[in-house]
């Protein structure tokens, strides 16, 4: 009877860790090498085969009830890669596009966030953020061809950072070096190009990402959107990697912000 009770506790026990246990999604980017990229918000010279969607209600993380459908906020994304830089573009698809507000915190305005390791070794079930993963908050301001551009280094959730702090939360700050970005205005919507320079992402104690073909990285992608800059209204907000179901959204059902277990990955390609 006692070997009968131990082994049924042991598939308990095994049956449970299965259930619990994470690790990135099966949802993953294909980042071709880039060529005689030029950011100016033209994506002629970007192979648009390869890109990710998020245009579904399941991807909504938070104010289901503002979303009013594909016109009011959806995007498609591409990454490409040299050694030295990613390169990020995005078309986006909403009515009201650039809400911004001077010193509102970025991620409760028009905004993308992307999150990336820059460990490819990083343990794909690792349920916390170490001092590679990085949460970037992207915001923009203007209109018609004259545009300011604002990132925020998320780095609060990190216990030991590896001495990169929280930068830019609060906007009106460019925090990389090299940073290039533009916008185009397109029907229903906007073009969003930059240039992150991955040196930016690395300092003594934290190796720099050096990009090459075949390597994986867990990554994944947010998009937010408000119609007014109201005091006290946080952002419709949509998710690349979210399957949720039902009318009860909150960022913490699909918490990337503190999961990178959670988050899709990014393959670098020729």
């Amino acid at each position: 009877m006692k070997k009968m009770i131990a082994l049924v506790l042991t598939l308990a026990l095994t049956l449970g860790l299965s259930a619990s246990a994470l690790a990135y999604s099966d949802k993953n980017l294909e980042a071709p090498k880039a060529k005689d990229v030029v950011i100016d918000g033209d994506l002629g010279e970007w192979d648009t085969s390869k890109c990710l969607r998020i245009d579904n209600v399941n991807q909504i993380t938070d104010q289901i009830e503002h979303w009013d459908g594909e016109k009011d906020c959806a995007m498609e994304a591409y990454v490409m890669w040299d050694e030295e830089n990613l390169y990020i573009a995005m078309k986006i698809l909403d009515d009201t596009p650039l809400v911004y507000r001077e010193g509102f915190p970025l991620d409760e305005l028009d905004a993308v966030i992307f999150f990336l390791s820059t460990d490819p070794e990083a343990d794909p079930e690792r349920t916390e953020y170490t001092a590679t993963d990085w949460r970037i908050v992207q915001s923009a301001y203007g209109y018609k061809g004259d545009y300011e551009f604002f990132n925020y280094i998320d780095r609060d959730m990190i216990a030991d950072n590896g001495g990169w702090d929280t930068q830019g939360e609060y906007g009106d700050e460019v925090v990389f070096d090299d940073y290039e970005a533009a916008i185009a205005s397109i029907d229903g919507g906007i073009v969003w190009e930059s240039k992150l320079p991955l040196h930016n992402l690395s300092n003594k104690k934290i190796a720099q990402l050096v990009p090459a073909a075949g390597m994986t990285i867990g990554f994944d992608f947010s998009i937010l959107d408000v119609d007014l800059p109201c005091p006290g209204i946080h952002s419709l907000r949509m998710q690349f990697s979210s399957e949720l179901d039902g009318r009860d959204r909150k960022p913490e059902m699909h918490d990337v912000d503190h999961n990178p277990s959670l988050w899709a990955t990014l393959t670098f390609v020729d």
